[in-house]
């Protein structure tokens, strides 16, 4: 398809880094002429704009509306058209593998591996879709583009995609997920375990990023001990799409971590669900166990839904203005669920 009129990619190629580069990149794409364009653009402008917009991101503050309004086209164009910057790919030839994966789940076999000199993580997507895997990878692609643009000391570090086979490189962690790092190391500092990790799920919520599977084994640990969030997002587009998006893969023991609104049905993933789930992660930091540890899953999905929480963790660093906390945070009303400001609020104080 040929585009026609004015070309914006054009105006916003001559921007120069200035001072006004937010507000011009801002002006521009959320004007009509921007928007009129991108309905007929040919695939050629659609790779030029993605490299635009890549580039950019590096170049704005990202508290700023066109930070904000430049991620959110990145993220639709290659969610739309199944392509992502050149620099999220990974040439598959550069990667080594081992030959078995150390961990394995319903969303796919991660291995370890070597990118270059560097230690990676290799997560090997296994992508159902009752449409045919094309839009799954739409999806992947969308949320790939987000974590690649994510930079925090409680976030891990994502480095890129390889296309065939379709995996998800990412940084090693050193210290295993936080499961592992609380069994290896009994002594922890599980008061700063869990204040990184809401560190970093309020990071993910000023961006607007809903977890949406928060839980132990998506919480990995790096060699200096700090708790690093990931498979944000990705979680809900990997796992079979046959079924509702409130579903839960039990094979994993998501449900033991979510939100009663969400196994009901009769909510959507959320901020506020985000929240049950970090409780449900700070009863694991303080026990040393999965939330309701004694019951299959299909039991703990029984009890949220029917109100019944964990018992108060018996660690004497679990004081009583954190066993509030956590009461709080999974409250039965999702609207009565702090937001992670507050929580690292009382955090900070104890």
């Amino acid at each position: 398809m040929t585009s026609h009129g004015p070309n914006p990619l054009k105006q916003l190629s001559r921007l120069s880094r200035t001072t006004k580069f937010d507000d011009q990149v801002d002006t521009i794409l959320h004007g009509e002429e921007y928007k009129q364009w991108a309905k007929r653009i040919n695939d050629a402008d659609a790779k030029k704009l993605v490299e635009f917009l890549d580039k950019a991101l590096g170049d704005l503050d990202h508290t700023s509306p066109g930070h904000r309004r430049c991620m959110r086209e990145l993220s639709h164009i290659c969610g739309a058209r199944r392509i992502l910057p050149a620099s999220h790919t990974l040439p598959s030839q550069d990667l080594t593998i081992s030959p078995q994966p150390f961990a394995s789940g319903g969303s796919g076999d991660v291995y370890e591996g070597t990118f270059g000199r560097s230690k990676v993580c290799i997560k090997r997507v296994r992508v159902y879709s009752k449409d045919g895997p094309e839009k799954a990878i739409r999806a992947l692609c969308k949320e790939a583009v987000m974590w690649k643009h994510l930079e925090h000391n409680n976030i891990v570090p994502f480095l890129g995609i390889t296309m065939e086979p379709f995996q998800l490189v990412s940084e090693w962690m050193s210290g295993g997920n936080l499961s592992e790092h609380i069994r290896e190391h009994p002594d922890a500092n599980r008061l700063g375990l869990v204040l990184g990790i809401a560190e970093g799920l309020h990071y993910l919520h000023s961006r607007n990023i809903i977890h949406g599977d928060l839980k132990g084994p998506n919480i990995l640990v790096d060699d200096a001990g700090n708790p690093r969030i990931t498979d944000f997002g990705l979680a809900t587009v990997t796992q079979n799409t046959d079924t509702p998006r409130s579903g839960v893969d039990s094979r994993e023991h998501t449900a033991r971590w979510t939100a009663p609104e969400i196994l009901s049905g009769k909510g959507t993933y959320s901020k506020e669900a985000d929240v049950f789930s970090y409780a449900m992660v700070m009863i694991e930091v303080f026990t040393g166990a999965i939330p309701f540890d004694l019951i299959p899953p299909s039991a703990a999905m029984v009890a949220i839904m029917s109100g019944t929480r964990p018992s108060r963790p018996a660690h004497p660093k679990f004081t009583k203005t954190l066993w509030v906390l956590t009461q709080s945070c999974w409250a039965e009303v999702p609207s009565l669920r702090p937001g992670v400001s507050g929580i690292l609020d009382t955090l900070r104080s104890a």
